[in-house]
């Protein structure tokens, strides 16, 4: 993943400054509909310009956010006075955090890394992070829309003139999502994710200490065990949702 700090130190610089949108609001709601009875402490993995963990924090959640990116983590950092919220500079792999967290939270990041390395941050979350009778609540990439629009290029004004370019690798389900300033492209920089349909997810969460308790696109929720068409509305959606819970203790598992 030696990608993921050069790319989120740049690209948000060319992004420019963000503002709350929707999005972060329906996060926030998701916490309270999904996370289960009691949440106080909220743990925000790959925590961004801390958006997102403001608005969770206004909702009267005490937030911890991580963020690897220091472009990003001041950013966030910008947001603390004032609230509950506590930003941490640092890889979530490593980092130490001062448990339990009644909800555990990864929005638009999950699958960065290989699936050992997904593995490897489930076991922690179950292990050192969850509170008993916790939620993790985790956006999914899914593989259909990004298949898609492979090969895909677009031009857009953020601070500077930026392209943007898609690629899907069908054997490893991962997308490229490239950057540059326009007609820069010497200076392009990548990102990837690990797309996983809810089968996939299943078979991943195997091992962790962690199971699936629902998953969902859109507040409806998608079921493991149903058959369903072609025009089912994930053949559209970038990401779905999962709601997962503690299933047998970590501690141990390889």
């Amino acid at each position: 993943m030696d990608w993921v700090q050069p790319f989120f130190e740049t690209a948000p610089l060319w992004w420019g400054p963000q503002t709350v949108q929707e999005k972060d609001f329906q996060r926030a709601d998701a916490i309270a509909r999904l996370g289960g009875p009691g949440v106080r402490r909220v743990l925000e993995l790959g925590a961004g310009s801390g958006l997102t963990a403001a608005v969770t924090a206004d909702r009267g959640y005490s937030v911890v956010a991580v963020e690897l990116s220091a472009t990003r983590a001041r950013q966030a950092a910008e947001l603390v006075e004032g609230r509950d919220l506590r930003v941490v500079e640092g890889d979530f792999y490593t980092v130490e955090l001062e448990g339990p967290f009644d909800c555990v939270v990864y929005w638009n990041g999950f699958g960065i890394g290989t699936d050992a390395e997904q593995r490897t941050l489930l076991r922690r979350v179950s292990g050192e992070w969850l509170a008993p009778g916790g939620r993790m609540i985790v956006d999914v990439f899914s593989p259909w829309k990004w298949a898609r629009i492979a090969g895909e290029l677009e031009y857009d004004t953020y601070t500077i003139d930026l392209a943007n370019s898609n690629d899907y690798d069908p054997v490893a389900s991962r997308f490229n999502d490239r950057w540059w300033p326009t007609g820069r492209e010497a200076e392009a920089l990548d990102q990837f994710g690990r797309c996983y349909t809810p089968a996939d997810l299943l078979l991943l969460l195997e091992g962790t200490g962690l199971t699936a308790e629902r998953m969902e696109l859109d507040g409806v929720e998608i079921l493991a065990d149903q058959r369903y068409s072609a025009k089912h509305p994930l053949w559209e959606a970038w990401e779905y949702r999962a709601v997962l819970r503690q299933s047998v203790p970590a501690d141990g598992l390889e």
